[in-house]
């Protein structure tokens, strides 16, 4: 896997240096276009000329103003990883601008996402709360928002009056075994019979 980067120089001995030093450092697919000898040249002509460096014909419709121009347009195919040395030997030798907009610099690392920065790839939900926003609840922010608010429940207070819950229930019972007393069942082990 390859990736392509294209610089127009000024003239084409400029092109040429970069392409000699490009070739020095191992590079093996540089392609140099420069404007051509005859004034009458159709700019598809020069275009299809630069596609066949594996330019993208629609990059190339662009470079090829500049080479009609006088510019010479340099295109090297860097392996991966290999990107940087290229890109700096490039701009070593003074490109002019080309016509066509350079990509914005990718940010490699975010901490907030460390995964998706790992793998390189953008996020799917940009969202800090989005099982709250999927299933239709708030989010718990705040001390007003709470689970016996959403459910429609009174909450604990601190008043001492807990002599009953919601459902005519005792909160605090002295019972040791209330389910056992509610349904009339003897317990398992008792105390009291031992003689302890």
């Amino acid at each position: 896997m390859s990736h392509e980067i294209s610089r127009m120089y000024a003239s084409a001995e400029a092109a040429q240096a970069a392409a000699a030093e490009l070739a020095e450092e191992g590079f093996d697919e540089v392609f140099v276009v420069s404007p051509p000898s005859k004034p009458d040249v159709p700019l598809s002509a020069i275009a299809a000329q630069i596609a066949h460096g594996r330019v993208h014909l629609s990059d190339a419709k662009i470079y090829a103003n500049g080479v009609a121009n006088g510019g010479s347009l340099v295109t090297v195919h860097a392996a991966f990883g290999s990107g940087m040395l290229a890109t700096s030997i490039l701009e070593s030798h003074g490109p002019i601008a080309s016509g066509l907009a350079e990509p914005a610099p990718e940010i490699l690392w975010n901490e907030a996402t460390p995964f998706s920065s790992a793998m390189m790839v953008p996020l799917l939900i940009d969202d800090a709360t989005p099982m709250s926003r999927v299933i239709g609840l708030p989010a718990l922010l705040g001390s007003n928002c709470s689970v016996s608010g959403m459910l429609g429940m009174p909450m604990l207070s601190g008043t001492g009056r807990m002599s009953e819950g919601r459902w005519g229930l005792p909160f605090l019972s002295r019972n040791p075994a209330p389910l056992s007393s509610l349904l009339g069942l003897p317990l398992l082990k008792d105390e009291k019979r031992k003689g302890y």
